[in-house]
């Protein structure tokens, strides 16, 4: 062999070694990179909206929306309350991560791979006494969760995983500026306001009382995501109904210290085996009450089984989600577009 048939044998040799390199056929661009970054969830958005979400929850978000003056609140929280809350979350927070907090980021990790969501940042907030948890997101910060380390120190791990699947339902599901605003009009003793009000111009008292019925809707799509975050659904309404008793005020400043949670239990399994038609709740049933029946009922849904596979709905009354949104809204005493 000359020396010209030598190293064209040894070209043709790396060239076949190129070509069988499986580390070459990785698609590197920015376009792939992006694709695959925000490929979430894709499969189970029906029409623009998550499979699991509660419909009333968002139809009443786009009756909001039409309403008058709403795109001037919206448009004031998104472009200067959000702005100062995050300034005020790197100033005085923690974040967790694989150093501090590490139960708290791990429990993060797992809600946000069940739920198919990047993960959002979560921040510890040791400033503040009061047991809260809440999520920021707009198009302008990433979105976060805040858990003052309070709460941490009073939940068991099982109770921060539903607080903080909760979180990322609410996330998903765009419901940080509808929260914000309800909470300008809304704000109480109890609860917690995380920035101070910059929209002073008067509201409609229709926008106001629609923002009212929409949290309680709202509740609805966001006990889902808990329960699909949650290792044991069924203990879903018993992790609830133990946070409360221990003196838990939720975001929105609700208490339910007096929850009699047998009763719920009962009155849940009597509705399990109602027909849709026949379903009838008593009048002196509360609020808080009715929002876990309506929970409880997601137990028996397909979608909570089509998103956590590994689970058993083996003996069970499987409904669609369709049906399950017109039991939920015969519970909680609404119509389907939450009115």
């Amino acid at each position: 062999m000359n020396m010209n048939e030598e190293r064209f044998s040894k070209i043709s040799i790396e060239t076949e070694n190129k070509s069988e390199n499986p580390l070459l056929k990785i698609d590197t661009s920015f376009r792939s990179y992006l694709l695959a970054y925000t490929r979430s969830f894709s499969n189970h958005v029906v029409d623009g909206v998550l499979d699991y979400a509660f419909d009333a929850d968002f139809s009443l978000r786009q009756k909001i929306t039409g309403l008058s003056g709403w795109a001037k609140l919206s448009k004031a929280i998104n472009s200067q309350d959000v702005t100062e809350e995050a300034k005020l979350l790197f100033l005085k927070t923690n974040q967790a991560g694989s150093l501090k907090y590490p139960e708290v980021y791990e429990i993060a990790k797992k809600c946000a791979e069940r739920l198919e969501l990047n993960l959002p940042t979560v921040f510890v907030r040791d400033d503040i006494n009061k047991k809260i948890i809440y999520s920021i997101a707009s198009d302008i910060i990433e979105p976060c969760i805040v858990i003052t380390k309070a709460l941490i120190q009073m939940c068991t791990a099982e109770e921060i995983q539903v607080l903080i699947g909760s979180e990322c339902g609410r996330i998903q599901n765009h419901h940080c500026t509808y929260n914000l605003a309800y909470k300008y009009f809304n704000a109480d003793e109890n609860g917690f306001m995380p920035v101070e009000q910059s929209y002073q111009q008067p509201v409609s008292n229709q926008l106001v009382y629609t923002l009212s019925q929409w949290v309680r809707l709202a509740d609805i799509t966001a006990d889902r995501a808990g329960m699909i975050c949650c290792d044991e659904p069924e203990r879903y309404a018993e992790i609830i109904a133990g946070l409360y008793q221990k003196g838990y005020v939720d975001y929105y400043g609700r208490t339910m210290k007096d929850l009699d949670f047998e009763h719920i239990v009962n009155m849940a399994q009597v509705i399990h085996y109602t027909a849709a038609r026949d379903i009838f709740v008593d009048k002196d049933v509360t609020d808080e009450e009715k929002r876990i029946l309506a929970a409880v009922e997601f137990l028996n849904c397909d979608l909570l089984y089509n998103w956590r596979s590994e689970l058993s709905s083996e003996g069970l009354n499987v409904i669609n989600g369709q049906l399950c949104d017109v039991r939920c809204n015969i519970i909680l005493g609404t119509s389907s577009a939450g009115v």
